[in-house]
Parts: structure tokens; sequence; C-alpha cells
């Protein structure tokens, strides 16, 4: 993989991080959208599909709701499809996908932790005066709109940078019973995450279905690739 289409991944997945707070709010910065958008951008859509449908469901039930703000699980897809799509060289897509997870869920704290360092900073471009703020409403928003590309562009595009070429280094080296392991793990995700819709307040028989219904969403997936 070129250093261009790295460059062209960490500035495309920036860019779509902003839908989650900053910038329309169209839900195109969810794992499953941003990730399969990024495998399409570096030529290889079904492992992006599936690094973005196991992240959706790690976090499905992690709303941000009132003050509490959960991990970054789109920080963490725009960090993952790379290493996935790199580590498909040496093993099977499920695999590599796998082995993407295991090194990139840490980055969602990362991605939580400059989350929160943006809107404390954009605090500070609010005038105090409020007559003034109504005639610089609209600087203010493209300044807020600008530092929080930046603020993500960086640690994006380390995280990505690291996590490629450790990727690169360790995916060829690795015995074969690890990458027989990790070709579970995204599919595993699949199914508790179905299973989490589920498990408050259901009873016995939903549970039951829930579990069901996970293993149909993994032959599915199985079948697709």
């Amino acid at each position: 993989m070129s250093i261009t289409l790295l460059v062209i991944c960490i500035v495309t997945g920036s860019l779509l991080w902003l839908d989650r707070v900053f910038m329309f709010q169209l839900m195109i910065s969810r794992p499953i959208i941003i990730a399969s958008v990024l495998g399409f951008v570096l030529g290889n859509f079904p492992v992006g599909l599936l690094v973005g449908a196991s992240i959706e469901l790690i976090w499905i039930n992690s709303a941000p709701v009132g003050s509490y703000l959960p991990n970054d699980d789109s920080f963490c897809a725009i960090v993952a499809v790379p290493s996935a799509i790199a580590a498909s060289t040496w093993m099977s897509q499920s695999s590599a996908a796998g082995l993407a997870l295991v090194l990139s869920l840490p980055t969602s704290y990362l991605g939580r932790y400059v989350d929160m360092r943006i809107r404390i900073a954009n605090q500070t471009l609010i005038p105090r005066d409020i007559a003034q703020f109504e005639h610089r409403i609209a600087s203010t928003m493209y300044r807020a709109l600008a530092r929080a590309f930046f603020y993500i562009l960086i640690p994006v595009g380390i995280c990505v940078m690291i996590f490629y070429y450790l990727t690169v280094f360790t995916a060829p080296k690795l015995p074969a019973f690890v990458t027989a392991s990790l070709e579970y793990l995204p599919y595993v995700c699949i199914v508790i995450g179905v299973a989490g819709l589920f498990q408050q307040s259901r009873s016995k028989i939903a549970q039951a279905g829930s579990f069901i219904l996970g293993m149909l969403a993994v032959l599915l997936v199985t079948w697709m690739f």
C-alpha cells in the first residue's frame, strides 16, 4: 500500500469523523459506514465492511447520553481498516480483520480523549459578549470546525501509520494457530453485539432468539466472504 493511499485514508477518515458531533450528523461516521468507505478507498471493500460491522456491534449499546462520552468507535475504525487490509496480504480476510481489531481497539480510548479535548478547546472560541457572538457566529463555527479537523487529523495520522507498519512487521511472523484463532474474532464480536441488543429485561426465549439471530449474521457474513 502506497503512502499516498494512506494519506488519503487519513484525510478521508478525519473528515468523516467530524460527523460524530461537529458537522451534519448524518451517521456517516458510524464504524460500519466509515470502515466500508475506507475499505473502498484502499481497494478492499469486504475487509472494510467486516471490520466496520465488528466495531459497530461492539459498542452498539454505548450511546452518548447526557455527560457520558463513550469510547470513540469511529476513531478505532479509521485506524483498523488500513491495518486489516495490510494483514490480508499474509492471511485470510477474517484473520486480518481479527488482527486489526486486537491492535486497534485500545485507540478508542485515545479517540475519546481527543474528542473531549476538542470540546473543551472550542469553548474558548465563544465570545462572552452575547451581542458580539451574534455577529461572529458564522466565523466561530468555521473556526471550531477547522480546529476539530486538525485536532483529530494529527492523532489519526500518527495511529494509522504506527499500526499499519506494526501490522506489516508482525503479520508475516505470526504462528499459524494465532492466525487461525484470529479468524473467529470478527464473528464473535458480531454475535456478542447482536446478543447485547436483547440482553436487558428479556426472557430466555428472547435471549435464545438473539443468539440464533447472531449466528445467522455470522453465517451471512461468512457466506459473503
